[in-house]
């Protein structure tokens, strides 16, 4: 059976994550599948995302029929579900904006807030 392969602690995303869980008192070793799935699919989203901006909106499709039609390009509703499923991960680990109330320190809130826009 195959290892899993772990996401270094110095990955940016993950060490960013790490530190706002620990700002709040709640990090422990139970975070870090969750947090390491965090990072795979942020990691996702940003390459969807950049091959969507190289990309156009909308997209040609041809159905059974042999009629040509431009259509939604399907990253765009995917990137739609990735950033869905980031929430609910960030959700999980209690850092959501009105679970970010949590947080003792403005500059820590702050730095979430830019963490959580980017």
């Amino acid at each position: 059976m195959a290892q899993k392969v772990r996401i270094p602690k110095n990955h940016p995303v993950k060490a960013r994550l790490i530190k706002f869980l620990s700002i709040s008192g709640v990090y422990d070793d139970s975070y870090n599948e969750t947090v390491d799935l965090y990072v795979e699919t942020y990691d996702f989203y940003q390459k969807m995302r950049k091959e969507l901006e190289a990309g156009e909106l909308l997209v040609e499709f041809t159905n059974k029929a042999g009629a040509t039609n431009h259509v939604k390009n399907p990253l765009a509703i995917e990137i739609t579900k990735t950033v869905q499923t980031l929430n609910n991960l960030l959700k999980s680990m209690g850092l959501t904006p009105a679970q970010r109330k949590l947080l003792d320190s403005s500059e820590s809130r702050d730095e979430l807030e830019e963490f959580i826009n980017s």
